[in-house]
């Protein structure tokens, strides 16, 4: 397959790597203040899709970790000029100045590796992920792998591990397996940036693309040979805050006003679901 460079060339030391199928949101992530270079791998059926805006582009099946990691076999070389990569579902809604400003902080603070805070009115599959809106950023030892952000050489050892038979569950803790136990202050979720993860009923009557690559039980099973066969144990990896920066007062308060319209939708969405069982009952 061949890899399509923009003419303009690279211009940056940041890279957004993404698969994206016909309904991503790719180009709300060049609206605003940009500064990282676009690799798009195409997996729909619309040849040249979301090749303008992209600086790599390449039409290709498959999960966005299993491309990544057929890249990096094919044009290392290209991926070795970044710093920072950072690995989006396609369907992640945030723009360039969202973008850039997490690179930003990743380079400050040296972070291996981080991701946005999730916003309440979408998807928080896991509670450490979800918005403090007092806080800058919070150090974990957990980010999800919707919208990771890595110092390149940390997601260099990743793939010379990873397996792309793995689509999806289990890529979190098989990254953080290869960072070693002291990750204190090295990841991060970060409050001050926030993204929406979709929830799957908005994603049209298609559903989540990954199951049509493989079916929720056969992405756990393919994990549990995985961890097998890379002895990796997950036992005790409860999800844990280090410690975090905090805001300004004023910075807070911004914070708890700008998140309370998702925090108001959250609790009536909540309180109609528990009249409306109380009504059948």
């Amino acid at each position: 397959m061949e890899l399509i460079a923009a003419t303009s060339g690279s211009r940056s030391n940041n890279l957004v790597f993404t698969s994206a199928g016909n309904r991503s949101n790719l180009r709300d992530w060049l609206q605003g203040r940009r500064d990282f270079d676009l690799w798009t791998v195409y997996y729909g059926d619309r040849p040249g899709m979301f090749q303008e805006g992209s600086d790599y582009y390449l039409p290709r099946k498959g999960a966005k970790f299993q491309n990544l990691h057929y890249c990096y076999g094919q044009w290392p070389q290209k991926l070795a000029r970044y710093d920072a990569v950072m690995v989006m579902d396609d369907d992640i809604v945030i723009d360039a100045t969202g973008i850039t400003r997490l690179f930003e902080i990743r380079r400050d603070l040296d972070l291996w590796a981080l991701q946005p805070a999730f916003r309440l009115s979408g998807k928080v599959s896991w509670p450490i992920t979800a918005v403090h809106p007092t806080a800058k950023l919070r150090y974990t030892n957990f980010v999800e792998m919707a919208c990771p952000l890595f110092r390149r050489d940390k997601l260099d050892a990743f793939m010379q591990v990873y397996d792309p038979a793995l689509v999806g569950y289990g890529t979190d803790w098989w990254f953080l397996h290869t960072l070693g136990p002291q990750i204190d202050n090295r990841v991060a979720v970060v409050d001050e940036v926030t993204c929406v993860n979709p929830y799957d009923k908005d994603k049209g009557s298609g559903g989540r693309e990954i199951d049509a690559l493989q079916t929720h039980q056969i992405r756990k099973e393919v994990w549990e040979r995985m961890k097998a066969l890379h002895e990796l144990d997950e036992q005790g990896r409860v999800h844990h805050e280090f410690g975090r920066i905090n805001k300004s007062p004023l910075g807070a308060v911004t914070g708890m006003l700008n998140n309370f319209p998702d925090w108001a939708y959250l609790n009536a969405k909540s309180l109609a679901k528990r009249l409306g069982v109380r009504g059948r009952s």
